[in-house]
């Protein structure tokens, strides 16, 4: 299994990209949001890989900019008729934590951008994820070493299903909760005023 390699930046095209590592390039699958991460010179960088085998194409090897995406990739190819180029569309429109986010705020819509993959399978992901994915602390927005306690049936939950419905983005309405003092103690109808409140002010 190869974990990761270290090495230059050869060559990045559409969804591609070589490392050249001791003078043998290998040439990965990488997410647009990945590629995007990447420094735009020859800069030595470490992707860390999963070799995939497939009886009709062979071997396939496909690069992240870290392990969390990685994680993230295994979950959706464990989703049933979700193959690795629907998974690498996936991460391509929506970083791991959005694609959280839309699980949790079952937001079919959001997932069904990524190409090749229609409403149907947007809903299989949300189905089969939404139990397997930790939402047990998301990152604030504003602060991405603090978190914010979700648990999946709780108010809070409840609120972000409901203000994500409007509109919001899923990373809004969590930063806004981070603010909102008692919000683990208050009712749906109190927290959705409290925080619908903290985003018009902001």
């Amino acid at each position: 299994m190869i974990s990761f390699i270290d090495g230059f930046i050869e060559e990045v095209s559409d969804g591609t990209v070589v490392i050249d590592h001791d003078g043998m390039g290998f040439e990965m699958q990488m997410s647009g949001n990945s590629i995007s991460r990447l420094p735009i010179d020859h800069s030595q960088v470490r992707i860390y890989t999963l070799l995939t085998f497939n009886e009709n194409t062979g071997f396939s090897l496909f690069g992240f900019y870290d392990t969390e995406e990685r994680d993230i990739f295994k979950m959706l190819t464990g989703v049933s008729k979700v193959g690795p180029k629907a998974a690498m569309g996936v991460l391509s429109v929506l970083t791991p934590e959005e694609l959280r986010l839309s699980v949790i705020a079952s937001d079919k819509k959001s997932i069904a951008r990524a190409p090749g993959v229609g409403t149907k399978m947007a809903e299989r992901i949300i189905l089969e994820l939404k139990d397997k994915i930790d939402v047990s602390s998301l990152a604030s927005d504003s602060n991405p070493n603090e978190t914010i306690t979700l648990q999946p049936s709780s108010v809070k939950n409840d609120a972000l299903v409901a203000l994500t419905g409007m509109g919001f983005s899923g990373k809004d309405v969590l930063d806004a909760m981070k603010q909102i003092e008692g919000a683990d103690d208050m009712t749906l109808e109190d927290l959705l005023g409290e925080t619908l409140r903290v985003l018009g002010n902001n």
